[in-house]
């Protein structure tokens, strides 16, 4: 593959280095001329690009250096596509997009955090927020300076985060010991910043959420009417001194009441008091919150003088969701809402390979929400993230026993499929039949597992991840055969139209289930207990 690049500033020059070293087009001659343009949208790009046999020249014009990314990105696309020409005129519908890893547990480890901001670049996603919460830097030696191989490591994420157009942010999470009143721990906060200004770092995060609601000190106490207050007073000492630093600098802030209708009376007397210029994260309705919709969004900057940068919790997992895989694509997040944020970031799972298909879902609809597909966006995931075609089939029948969305979807649409075509069946009697789909769907299942864990699957770093999940798998596998077996053993009593059976079948039916019920994490949705559980149900009557 032949690269030829000019009209390029240094930086679009690293970009363009970064973004075609992990491609693979040797046939290929790509001819690109950089410069500038007056894009539609703000980060957006024009792209026009011909193909004649193996020679590809292509003309690109940004506004903003960064927004070269993604202008190879739809370069890219459209190589792939086999289309002779394009011209395109091309930006993104949300002005903050991206990720806060903002979960509870073990954190993602730092080559993890490499890959991912060149995976959030493939995303057209601009904006990666670190805040792990079970870090002791993060909420508990807060006062403390961040140490040499600390900012060695944040240098090369801003480094990799300048080779795909992501801003890194570091958060601060003060609430579990801060003295308010106290400006000693205001410049405790703003010398971590200084330190991450200095590396390149120009957007900070403060965080007030999961802390007491009272306040504890009699320092506090005295000095304030109510924790809003105190938080809207500390964050703007915050603020001051960073403008003391460069005027153009970001603050977001997280307030303590992140989730509601978006008109509780804190966050009335904080939208009040705090700056104008200081972002204000919200989740939404719910902590993890089915849907995210304009309505809502309307209250909230009504409330706050300002409009939300939404921390969506999805596809996040920790605490009590660890049992599941939220793998499936974002949905209920309205067309239009950018109209109505400062922004969206999601806070990804634990796991973070698996991690990657939401999220990758995720940036097609921050980019445009008019066009965003929920299922067919999952499907390009799936091509994107998994370049081996059998490997994609077997993985992808896997997942989609899985599907776990915070609103709308099937959690196993094939088992659905699988449910339909059996329960038909054996209605009409026809349990031979029936038996044999869910043995055959059984089967399939457990060839399945097999070669997920065997060595011609190219991604064992995913297979880490979901090694329990696919137990669960595997466990469900044997249930549906089993179930078939019993089913092939049930007569039918056609003056009743009922599948008929002996205690024996319904003992057996009892151990499938509670085969799977053993199993702590959760697969099938209710797609497997359910309809045996009616079954049971029948042959008792």
């Amino acid at each position: 593959m032949s690269i030829n690049l000019t009209g390029a500033s240094p930086l679009q020059s690293e970009i363009n280095s970064a973004f075609w070293s992990s491609q693979n087009y040797p046939e290929l001659t790509i001819n690109i001329v950089a410069g500038k343009a007056n894009p539609a949208k703000a980060e957006g790009f024009t792209l026009n690009a011909s193909r004649l046999g193996a020679v590809i020249d292509a003309t690109i014009g940004v506004a903003d250096e960064g927004s070269f990314r993604y202008a190879l990105n739809a370069l890219l696309q459209w190589i792939n596509s086999g289309s002779a020409l394009i011209s395109l005129d091309d930006g993104p519908d949300f002005a903050v997009r991206g990720v806060v890893e903002g979960f509870y547990g073990k954190p993602w480890s730092h080559q993890q955090r490499l890959r991912a901001l060149k995976l959030f670049g493939d995303y057209n996603m601009n904006t990666y927020f670190l805040a792990p919460k079970d870090v002791p830097w993060q909420r508990f030696n807060w006062r403390a300076l961040f140490d040499v191989n600390f900012l060695t490591l944040t240098q090369e994420l801003i480094h990799m985060g300048d080779l795909n157009a992501i801003d890194i942010t570091i958060c601060v999470s003060p609430g579990l010991s801060v003295k308010y009143s106290d400006q000693a721990d205001v410049m405790a906060v703003v010398g971590r910043y200084k330190q991450l200004f200095d590396l390149g770092a120009r957007h900070f995060g403060l965080l007030w959420d999961d802390i007491a609601w009272e306040l504890s000190h009699p320092e506090d106490i005295a000095a304030y009417v109510s924790t809003a207050a105190a938080h809207a007073d500390f964050t703007n000492r915050v603020w001051a001194e960073l403008m003391k630093l460069d005027s153009t600098l970001q603050l977001t802030m997280c307030p303590m009441h992140y989730s509601g209708r978006g008109n509780e009376p804190y966050l009335v007397e904080l939208g009040r008091e705090l700056h104008a210029r200081i972002n204000l994260m919200w989740t939404g309705r719910s902590i993890c919150s089915e849907y995210l919709d304009i309505s809502d969004a309307v209250i909230f900057e009504r409330t706050t003088m300002r409009p939300p940068l939404y921390w969506d919790n999805f596809p996040v997992n920790d605490g009590s969701m660890q049992k599941s895989l939220f793998i499936g694509p974002v949905r209920g997040r309205e067309v239009g809402l950018q109209k109505y944020s400062a922004g969206l970031l999601s806070n990804p799972m634990l796991q973070f390979e698996m991690s990657q298909f939401p999220l990758f879902t995720i940036g097609q609809y921050l980019w445009n929400t008019a066009s965003y597909n929920p299922d067919q966006s999952w499907e390009d995931a799936l091509v994107h993230l998994v370049k081996d075609e059998i490997d994609r089939t077997v993985l992808r029948a896997f997942m989609r026993t899985s599907m776990g969305t915070v609103v709308g979807g099937d959690p196993a649409p094939d088992l659905r499929g699988v449910f339909r075509k059996g329960v038909t069946a054996w209605r009409k009697g026809e349990l031979q039949i029936a038996g044999d789909i869910f043995i055959s769907a059984g089967h399939e299942m457990v060839a399945n597992h097999d070669y997920l864990l065997s060595p011609n699957f190219s991604r064992p770093e995913i297979i880490a991840e979901i090694s329990m999940w696919l137990e669960k798998y595997l466990i469900g596998a044997e249930v549906l055969v089993g179930l078939g077996q019993v089913l092939k053993r049930c007569g039918f009593d056609s003056g009743r139209g009922c599948i008929s059976g002996t205690e024996k079948e319904i003992s057996d039916l009892g151990a499938l289930t509670e085969r799977l019920q053993a199993h702590r994490k959760n697969l099938f949705g209710d797609q497997i207990e359910g309809p045996i559980n009616e079954l049971m149900a029948e042959l008792g009557s």
